[in-house]
């Protein structure tokens, strides 16, 4: 096995291998925090990304069998990593291994850079130089353009930044509002910065599983309630739904101890009673009739 650690520019333009081997680790070092990562094959390659570790991405195959796939890495400022994952398997023959590859912030001519520590000649008149070991494949114009990083992103990104939120239990909003009576105890949330434009809000949240269980956090809710009203009258009902326009979870399950950060955009009413309130309704699937009801402000700062 020829175990190599290579250094490589930034180029959205192009798609470079990756060569793996199980019970291995390959880790990619990006100059700048990763946002999202998709692998097209889950079941055979693993790709993780941690919250401690933001500019790293650990790959890895989980079959024992030669296979292959594709790994798509998202950067903070919007700029896109196309990588084509090889594996061997186990086969008994030499074969290269990728254990760390290190993409530079600047670009260069070459899309891939030659190993740390090598020397690149200059070519000479008429003659072209390939980077060794890597192949690079082109990309259909469709597939080159880089969507700018949208305003929504940006504050899922700067959420998921800080590093101790506010945190509040069930107890907490209860105080906070009766309609958390019998709101499921398993989850803790912390509200993030809320911001206005027109009458459209868009509210930062992160959420905290503090039980001893998995939970799976559903799509957030928002509504306009009367925490005062016990059931439904004549002149109205005790909760109206608000309309989302899109919202960001960076992961949806959490095992005990972890947390998620998402941000949720919606269209504020026009007006209110001076009794209602709005609310961020959160739920899991285990206890959907009982979410978390975090109230928020009617009216944000601009953004």
């Amino acid at each position: 096995m020829d175990a190599r650690i290579e250094s490589r520019a930034v180029d959205s333009s192009t798609v470079g291998e990756v060569h793996c081997k199980p019970l291995f680790i390959s880790t990619i070092h990006l100059p700048e925090a990763v946002t999202s990562i998709a692998v097209g094959a889950p079941t055979l390659f693993t790709a993780e990304h941690v919250e401690n570790e933001p500019k790293l991405v650990y790959v890895s195959p989980l079959t024992h069998e030669a296979a292959e796939s594709n790994l798509l890495v998202a950067l903070a400022s919007g700029e896109t990593i196309s990588l084509k994952l090889v594996s061997s398997g186990t086969t008994s023959a030499p074969y290269d291994v990728d254990f760390v590859l290190n993409y530079r912030p600047d670009k260069s001519l070459l899309s891939f850079a030659a190993p740390l520590g090598s020397v690149i000649p200059h070519p000479v008149s008429g003659e072209t130089i390939a980077a060794p070991f890597v192949k690079s494949y082109p990309v259909r114009s469709s597939v080159r353009t880089v969507r700018p990083v949208t305003v929504i992103d940006a504050a899922l990104a700067a959420q998921a930044e800080l590093a101790t939120p506010h945190w509040i239990t069930a107890d907490d909003l209860e105080r906070l509002d009766k309609a958390n009576e019998r709101a499921t105890k398993s989850i803790a949330a912390a509200i993030g910065r809320t911001e206005q434009v027109g009458v459209t809000m868009m509210v930062s949240y992160s959420i905290l599983n503090v039980s001893r269980d998995w939970v799976q956090v559903l799509t957030p809710q928002i509504q306009l309630g009367n925490p005062l009203q016990k059931k439904p009258s004549r002149k109205g009902i005790l909760a109206a739904p608000v309309s989302i326009q899109e919202f960001r979870q960076n992961v949806s399950k959490l095992a005990p101890g972890e947390r998620l950060d998402g941000v949720v955009q919606f269209l504020r009413p026009g007006f209110k009673q001076s009794r209602e309130t709005l609310l961020l309704q959160l739920a899991t699937a285990d206890a959907v009739d009982h979410p978390v009801m975090i109230p928020l402000p009617f009216v944000a700062p601009g953004i």
